[in-house]
């Protein structure tokens, strides 16, 4: 049974042929191997870009600002004339006469006025 599909039947194609399929196939490495070549370009740049941003990111910065300080709490009490005199009489288990108490009371108390974020909102504190 005769194969029609038989290539023996064909006959040695030109030499031109054989040249014309060698250009094609050297022309595909050639194109291959200038897109391997610009990937590798490519990835060396991105290379390149990753350390510098790393470097970057190690390098110290400035400063952080410190945050604004509203409002300062208060120190330890003061020891003044009368607080003295009171502590001690306090701690005998005394009261002081009044005529001393008032040699060295201060002549008018203390008043501070904190101002809030709300502006309907204001904290008056009266110290001793």
């Amino acid at each position: 049974m005769p194969d029609d599909f038989s290539l023996r039947d064909l006959g040695e194609p030109p030499e031109a042929s054989y040249e014309a399929v060698r250009r094609r196939v050297m022309g595909e490495i050639r194109r291959r191997k200038r897109v391997r070549n610009a990937m590798r370009i490519v990835a060396v740049a991105a290379g390149v870009v990753l350390v510098m941003a790393g470097l970057l990111a190690l390098r110290p910065g400035p400063p952080m600002p410190r945050a604004p300080m509203l409002a300062r709490a208060p120190g330890a009490p003061v020891l003044t004339p009368v607080n003295r005199l009171l502590a001690r009489a306090a701690r005998k288990g005394i009261s002081p006469s009044r005529d001393r108490r008032e040699r060295y009371a201060p002549a008018q108390e203390l008043v501070v006025r904190m101002q809030t974020d709300d502006p309907n909102v204001v904290i008056i504190w009266m110290v001793d």
